[in-house]
């Protein structure tokens, strides 16, 4: 006689419990009415559903990421150390503003648009958290921002060392290449459509992307007040081997390319 076994069914595991919160924030009308316009747009768009489901939620934050890593390689290329920490702290401020959504969004406890209406088009899997801000405006927001702000204050200056006892001075040009301002415009364009897409694919209320995008952008601007430390740093570290992290190997210690001084002979 052969032994009893018991055999042990397996249990599918339970689904997690459903969010308690509110419906939809501020101001509601608007929320609800852009959603639902935009819903039915993206019913009467199916040739761009595979897209946009793709782009909502992977294909836009890898390309802004792409972006972002391209100016950085522009920064270094060029011998740009300065607008290279600046890009370091626009991606840390993207970082922060991650954290922060947590925080904000465990605050506002604002459920799924399609909870409110369960009779929408949703593209992409229906997740088991609050809405908002969404966390892909704000990767959107944060990096967008932190192209944006190499356009300027400065950044593509360089330094020129000091010889025969004067003291370091700011180089002359130091102007935005053409290339990083093309990089600049194509990630607002990705950025913003990102948002666009997020609400497209039914994941989010017209509020939320542009919550999140508004708080990366805050936190990037936040964080870049470090400039002054930063640039104080670079000055500290380019002329060591941890330099070639900031600039390519070859360039001249803060000083960039610069037009060596014209030999005076002696009379």
């Amino acid at each position: 006689m052969e032994p009893f076994t018991v055999a042990q069914i397996s249990t599918p595991p339970s689904p997690p419990a459903a969010l308690t919160g509110v419906r939809v924030l501020p101001p509601k009308g608007l929320n609800n009415s852009i959603y639902l316009d935009l819903n039915h747009f993206s019913q009467h768009t199916a040739w761009a559903h595979g897209f946009m489901h793709n782009y909502a939620l992977w294909l836009g934050p890898v390309l802004l990421a792409a972006v972002f890593i391209a100016t950085y390689v522009v920064a270094w290329w060029r011998r740009a150390p300065r607008a290279a920490a600046l890009l370091i702290l626009g991606g840390i401020g993207t970082i922060v503003a991650l954290g922060l959504n947590q925080l904000v969004g465990h605050a506002a406890k604002e459920l799924r648009p399609y909870v409110a209406h369960p009779n929408a088009l949703v593209l992409v899997a229906k997740a088991n958290d609050y809405s908002f801000p969404s966390d892909h405006s704000v990767i959107a927001g944060g990096l967008t921002v932190s192209v944006l702000l190499v356009l300027g204050s400065g950044a593509w200056r360089r330094r020129r060392p000091a010889r025969r006892g004067l003291p370091e001075a700011e180089a002359s040009g130091g102007s935005v290449p053409g290339v990083v301002k093309v990089l600049a415009a194509v990630n607002l364009v990705l950025g913003l459509f990102l948002c666009f897409a997020r609400v497209y694919v039914g994941a989010h209320y017209p509020g939320d992307v542009v919550a999140g995008y508004l708080l990366a952008a805050v936190a990037v601007l936040a964080v870049s007040l470090l400039r002054p430390f930063a640039y104080w740093a670079v000055d500290v570290v380019e002329p060591t081997a941890a330099g070639n992290i900031l600039r390519r190997p070859g360039a001249v210690p803060t000083g960039g390319d610069l037009t060596p001084e014209p030999l005076v002979r002696p009379r």
